[in-house]
């Protein structure tokens, strides 16, 4: 029987140790789990040893207080815990200080650590304890200021790979100094064994998490540029917490583990992008093809798409994209009357209802956009106490030097505005007035029948200077709640893309993950329709957390005027390493081929689970392997070429992944079927290695499946997971001698499945709902069952053997 077991693989990394299970015990000063032990000294430092064998893991660590103080700990207490990741026990440290600019003695600084059932992290959080007489900004906090992997030990080979959210470069990297964005993994040896930890930002609410490794000293602390006000006489917890797990060996286990938690503690369930999205904009600004970006074009796209005949495989989506930038925009008014006076909305749709009418008519998915942080001129005079700092008298600001070039308004030489997406004027999202606002006007749209926006340029509402109404509000508590209100508008249904965010570029914003459990997107390029493996990387590299915690992708990219080889890598890759494929082709220009390819990706897998860069750790720049486990004796495994010649890709069939191996039982033989070039590439031995010439940014699928000892499927030409979507109720009756499932059949579109008889001789083929028709194979041994029919529909299929 075909077991899916895809999502159970990836919830058992969270409780690998279930076998184990013990209740969390705090006895003097120590924090047990039995899986590891936290032991603290009076006056704060601890140590994570093995619970079971004593091996030290982390010692001398400690939280951190600024300009090197280090406090003096007053207590030291213990209490149960139960929320998202399970029950456990929270240890809090009260700790005193003093600094004459800042803050006084009566003030307690609180560090807290817990240790979770069946879980081998340590997760830190921090708080403050204030008297009757004073109130203070907490901006930053330390739990870990500093500490000693594995009792000192040398650790060879070391390598670290940064946690990465919206564009910022993913990368392994060598050494043992590093600092990052929300989270760092270390991974080497110590005395010949694999070592690995995980540590940074877990839960989020109104911080971003920073993690570093300095000479081989870990640290992580929150930190927010305007800070959380606290009142006086106030005993406050953040929510927000931070994560460190020195126990877990392997690095992807470590990963994977701790992508689970990030999923669990911000209840995070990105939505399944199962459709292609094509952009209004992209098609012409970055394709050069006729503009389509207004309402009447878009539907006749969606003509297009349903001749291409791309339609009987998925639904598409559309997505009116109204981009104006500087003076008089869309922004902040996002109505009718605005989308038509900027030719968005035209007749003869000419309301979002009517435009979302014909879209569902013709079977479309309408999806808009907005830009977060760039009211239109008109708006922010009009609304002045809904920017920040209630004021908008810098909207005619002038960029100094700069002129507008090609202005098609009134007057000649007009400078803008602002920098392109830098305005001096801003919403304040904390003001409630503007938030009723803002959550009634994308309520109207989404009720028109919107199922999803693109929120462009989110830096623009990330501001370090504050300016808000609610004068608690830290600057990522602010940031958030445009998408709060966002999702509470669209539903839990909803499809909410945060752009990205530019650490670099645009915008010198960080690119912090504090949207966990809100959006369902972060993009990951800036505009773009090529592909190259640099894209792939970034997301490839992060899948411990892709279709878990985010959707990743690469920005729009065109399946058009591009070699069918480089179209099938393109589509192959982004399906593996991201949720969704955004396109900058017209449908007008699918031809069966194109339409073909695109097919063979949808519909999409929906296990919050993504492919493994097996050959991450192993000194590449881009990872050229990847596994997909679908089950223990069932790999999808690609061959991506990030090089500029062709060249042989391989991996062991056995052996650790971290050395680039899929980890399969050595004793074993397992069939192996190429699905784009419809290749069976033979019975491989569990002892060899798996291997094939690949062109330059081409790729190769391939199935990989434990030999049985009776016929089973080893492909099919329907979709690239070669059976794991487009087949169900796969069985083996030994009695009878059949092999039988169910196959989801598109009307025209013949049905392939390649099956190996593994000795046995068929006798016929036959089928319910469908034609059935047992043909030849090129491969010995192997067999191919046709499926037909003339309507999409579910086939259930028989094979009887001797």
């Amino acid at each position: 029987m075909l077991a899916r077991s895809l999502i159970t693989c990836a919830c058992v990394l969270a409780t690998l140790y279930l076998s184990s299970a013990a209740p969390v015990t705090y006895a003097d000063g120590k924090l047990d789990n039995g899986i590891v032990t936290v032991a603290f000294e009076a006056q704060g430092s601890f140590t994570i040893q093995d619970a079971k064998t004593g091996d030290v893991l982390l010692s001398d660590a400690r939280f951190a207080l600024p300009w090197g103080h280090t406090g003096n700990v007053e207590s030291i207490t213990v209490a149960d815990l139960t929320d998202e990741l399970g029950t456990g026990k929270r240890v809090t440290l009260s700790v005193v200080d003093s600094n004459e600019l800042r803050y006084h003695r009566a003030l307690k600084q609180l560090f807290t650590y817990a240790l979770y059932e069946n879980h081998p992290a340590l997760v830190c959080g921090f708080g403050l304890e204030t008297p009757n007489f004073l109130s203070l900004r907490v901006r930053e906090s330390r739990p870990l200021g500093g500490g000693q992997f594995f009792g000192g030990r040398t650790i060879e080979k070391p390598m670290t790979l940064n946690g990465g959210a919206g564009d910022a470069t993913t990368t392994v990297e060598p050494g043992l100094t590093r600092s990052a964005a929300n989270a760092l993994m270390l991974t080497g040896t110590v005395e010949g064994t694999r070592r690995s930890v995980v540590w940074g930002g877990l839960r989020y609410r109104e911080f971003g998490a920073y993690a570093t490794l300095q000479n081989g000293s870990p640290a992580f602390y929150s930190e927010d540029p305007i800070g959380r006000l606290i009142d006086e006489d106030q005993t406050w917890l953040a929510h927000d917490t931070l994560y460190i797990d020195v126990h877990t060996r392997d690095p992807f286990e470590a990963l994977e583990r701790y992508g689970l938690a990030m999923r669990a503690a911000n209840h995070a369930s990105p939505n399944i992008y199962d459709f292609p999205v094509l952009c209004g904009w992209s098609v012409g600004a970055l394709s050069k093809l006729p503009n389509v970006n207004n309402s009447a074009k878009l539907i006749d796209e969606l003509n297009h798409a349903n001749n291409s005949g791309i339609t009987k495989y998925t639904p598409v989506s559309l997505r009116l994209e109204p981009d104006k930038y500087h003076f008089d925009t869309e922004q902040g008014w996002w109505d009718d009357e605005h989308f038509r006076l900027h030719k968005h909305l035209v007749e003869p749709y000419d309301t979002m209802a009517k435009w979302c009418t014909a879209m569902r008519a013709g079977g479309g998915i309408p999806y808009t956009y907005m830009q977060l942080g760039m009211p239109s001129d008109d708006f922010a005079r009009q609304f002045p106490q809904w920017m920040l700092f209630n004021d908008s008298s810098e909207v005619d600001k002038f960029t100094p030097g700069k002129i507008l070039k090609n202005y098609k308004g009134s007057g000649k030489n007009l400078k803008p505005r602002h920098p392109h997406h830098q305005p001096y004027v801003t919403y304040d999202y904390t003001d409630k007035e503007f938030q009723a606002h803002f959550l009634k006007v994308w309520k109207k749209i989404a009720a028109d029948g919107v199922r999803g926006v693109k929120v462009d340029y989110p830096d623009t509402s990330w501001r370090p200077e504050g300016g808000f109404d609610d004068r608690y509000s830290t600057t990522n508590a602010a940031y958030r709640i445009p998408y709060q209100l966002l999702r509470e508008a669209f539903g839990k249904d909803g499809f909410i893309d945060e752009r990205n965010l530019d650490g670099a570029g645009e915008s010198t914003r960080p690119c912090l993950e504090v949207t966990a459990g809100i959006v369902d997107t972060q993009r990951t390029w800036t505009d773009s329709k090529d592909y190259e493996p640099a894209m792939i990387s970034i997301s490839g590299l992060r899948w411990y957390k892709n279709r878990s915690v985010f959707n990743y992708y690469p920005d729009t990219k065109v399946v058009h005027g591009i070699s069918p080889g480089i179209r099938q890598s393109m589509l192959t890759m982004v399906f593996l390493t991201s949720g969704r494929l955004d396109l900058a082709t017209s449908f007008s220009f699918f031809t069966p081929e194109i339409t073909r390819d695109v097919s063979r990706t949808y519909p999409h897998y929906s296990e919050p689970k993504s492919a493994r860069p097996l050959d991450a750790f192993t000194g590449v720049k881009d990872p050229q392997v990847y596994d997909l486990e679908l089950t223990p004796d069932w790999h999808q495994i690609t061959f991506y070429n990030t090089g500029k010649e062709r060249a042989a890709i391989s991996t062991a069939m056995s052996g650790q992944s971290v050395d680039n191996a899929i980890g399969l039982d050595p004793s074993a033989e397992y069939h192996a079927y190429d699905f784009w070039s419809d290749t069976y590439l033979g019975k491989i031995s569990g002892k060899a290695r798996l291997e094939r010439e690949i062109e330059p940014n081409h790729c190769a699928m391939i199935s990989v499946r434990k030999a049985q000892a009776h016929p089973q499927v080893v492909s099919t030409d329907r979709h690239i997971l070669q059976g794991w979507v487009d087949l169900t109720d796969i069985r083996w009756d030994s009695a009878s001698k059949t092999l039988s499932g169910t196959a989801h059949v598109i009307g025209g579109d013949p049905f392939k499945i390649s099956i190996a008889y593994n000795g046995a001789k068929p006798l016929e083929a036959q089928a319910t709902g469908g034609d059935a028709k047992l043909e030849a194979h090129a491969a010995p041994g192997l067999g191919a069952l046709v499926l037909t029919t003339k309507q999409n529909t579910d086939v259930k299929w028989v094979l009887r053997y001797e």
